[in-house]
């Protein structure tokens, strides 16, 4: 496996925290707004993982690999977000 750096427990339990606190939001402001927010939560995780040098983030596979994971969940979370009647 080589030397892999294990995530910081600290980005773990914040970046689960904002994304349990979209998702509850969206009993209050609206299903449609938490999508999009979520949606603009994996572009933004997406550009940190091109910015943040190894150690300092998630790391699970290859940089290219989950920059295109988040990339992808972000268009279609923002498709969704803004095509569906969710409420």
């Amino acid at each position: 496996m080589g030397d892999r750096t294990r995530t910081p427990l600290g980005l773990a339990v914040a970046v689960t925290a904002a994304v349990v606190a979209i998702a509850l939001s969206g009993l209050v402001v609206g299903v449609d707004v938490a999508v999009l927010a979520l949606a603009a939560f994996a572009a933004a995780g997406a550009i940190a993982r091109i910015v943040t040098r190894v150690g300092h983030g998630f790391e699970v596979r290859r940089r290219a690999i989950d920059v295109g994971v988040l990339v992808v969940l972000a268009v279609a979370l923002g498709f969704l977000g803004l095509t569906t009647p969710l409420g």
